[in-house]
């Protein structure tokens, strides 16, 4: 009898959830009916392999159409990102070294563990070399046209050449640029470089943001922003984006230095910047989301709620608040149209590449969802924006700049404190105004 009056309370409580509560994923997996309320269509459900399940994830991210998987037990799986196939797993260097998330283009792949980058093919996973670093990483790496980059802790950015097929060099010339390039500047970069056709661009703890040249790290210039440079920076041409501490967004031009304009949220920013057609989206620490314009850097629109962006369709914005739901918002008006239990996914992938939602346990389940409708990705870049061009020359129409000729191989900053070379923040300037 008891049991049939605990049961009938049980149905009574769920009966008097709402519908969204009573969807709760609470295995992990979005039910398809949640999902569907939501305006979405959950594509796919995958399980990354923990050892067992002794292991966790520790990064997962998602870049030319694949999703990486890398977990604490040195195991490194790669998936389709559209189709959930699992392309190839391999085993990067020990269990309990510091790892960081990979980074993948349309021939490589490279991933750390420890003190050592390793260079995987993309298409097989087959090993192709691993590279003993100078020091620990601070950031994942990036992949260039013809070179990886890696920031490490000693507050250097270090670069090595990438496999060409066929290649046929004199023994001596070859050892030499196979070797590492290295560029050491002012802070550590807590997040990887980007790479344009011009350009690697990375900011530090100390409130730098540098350029310079892809192959030999000749340095370009210096912004100064008045604080830390903790998120990675977002290209979007003619534009590179970075978000500071200072709680200023910096609209900066990528081949001279100059600060088109920069625009505060008025609150410390430690997350990327999101960059559209329609739009730069800027998360500050404590949450809320501020749209500012792509010519101007006007707020547009500012709500509260989110504190993590997850990615974009045409005219929706994917979030995630503090308690972990995802919070969904028109992205003409910022007008909250929908909202989705999403708590017991504590991963939560910001994809800046298309539309898809990507999330995930720490146990290894890993879903993909939609807008109902987009069948097909949405790109708001290349599947290769960091990739670098097969021209090592500076681009046409460039004007020279600030420490084009500084050393370049393991040399100093050119741009040490009051050598006048650096573009401040600060200073007056009609290109450096706020456009608050």
């Amino acid at each position: 009898m008891s049991r049939i009056w605990i049961g009938g309370l049980l149905c009574w409580l769920l009966a008097g959830l709402h519908p969204a509560e009573a969807a709760r994923p609470v295995t992990g997996v979005i039910p398809q009916e949640a999902a569907q309320r939501a305006g979405l269509v959950r594509a796919w459900v995958a399980r990354a392999e923990l050892n067992g399940g002794r292991g966790r994830i520790a990064h997962i991210s998602v870049q030319a159409g694949l999703v990486m998987v890398q977990t604490d037990q040195a195991t490194l799986q790669v998936f389709d990102a559209e189709t959930r196939r699992l392309l190839w797993t391999a085993h990067v260097g020990r269990r309990g070294s510091v790892t960081t998330a990979p980074a993948a283009t349309d021939r490589f792949l490279a991933s750390t563990n420890g003190g050592n980058l390793y260079l995987f093919d993309r298409a097989s996973g087959r090993p192709l070399w691993q590279k003993k670093l100078a020091s620990v990483p601070s950031a994942g790496p990036t992949i260039g046209h013809d070179r990886v980059y890696v920031p490490l802790i000693s507050g250097t950015l270090t670069t090595f050449r990438l496999p060409v097929p066929n290649r046929a060099e004199p023994p001596g010339e070859q050892a030499l640029k196979d070797s590492a390039f290295n560029y050491t500047g002012k802070g550590v970069a807590d997040a990887p470089p980007v790479v344009t056709e011009g350009a690697v661009f990375w900011g530090t703890d100390v409130g730098n943001i540098y350029a310079v040249n892809p192959e030999k790290l000749e340095a370009q210039f210096r912004v100064k922003t008045r604080g830390a440079v903790l998120a990675r920076l977002t290209y979007r041409e003619p534009y590179i984006y970075g978000a500071s501490r200072d709680g200023y967004v910096y609209a900066i031009e990528d081949l001279k230095g100059v600060i088109r304009w920069k625009s505060s949220v008025g609150n410390p920013i430690v997350e990327q910047p999101m960059v559209t057609d329609d739009g730069v989206y800027a998360i500050p620490e404590i949450g809320g989301l501020y749209k500012l314009s792509l010519e101007t850097g006007d707020v547009l629109w500012r709500v509260s709620g989110p504190l993590k962006f997850l990615s974009a369709s045409p005219t929706r914005l994917y979030t995630a608040d503090r308690a972990g739901r995802m919070l969904i918002f028109d992205a003409r008006t910022g007008a909250r149209v929908a909202w989705l239990p999403a708590e017991q996914l504590a991963l939560k992938v910001f994809n800046r590449e298309n539309d898809r939602i990507y999330l995930a346990t720490l146990d290894g389940l890993v879903q993909c969802l939609h807008e109902t409708g987009l069948r097909d990705p949405v790109w708001h870049i290349g599947p290769r924006e960091d990739t670098g061009s097969t021209e090592s020359e500076e681009p046409a129409g460039a004007d020279s700049l600030p420490g084009d000729n500084a050393p370049a191989v393991n040399g100093p900053d050119p741009f040490a404190e009051g050598d006048g070379m650096e573009n401040d923040a600060d200073a007056d300037s009609a290109d450096g105004d706020d456009a608050e």
